[in-house]
């Protein structure tokens, strides 16, 4: 009885560091990716207009 109760417990503890930790820095991780990407499609952007021919 003891160890299902111990077993229990460290699910709960399992399950709450997932919803609480692991998932938001997920989102964060994601959030920031787009970002970068973004950023580095301007960056393309603006480097593709440098190497333009002058005429």
């Amino acid at each position: 009885m003891k160890k299902v109760i111990i077993t229990i417990v460290m699910f709960a503890i399992t399950v709450a560091l997932i919803v609480g930790v692991i998932l938001p820095l997920a989102n964060h991780g994601r959030e920031t990716g787009q970002g970068v990407e973004t950023q580095l499609i301007k960056i393309d952007e603006k480097i593709d207009s440098l190497a333009e021919e002058i005429s």
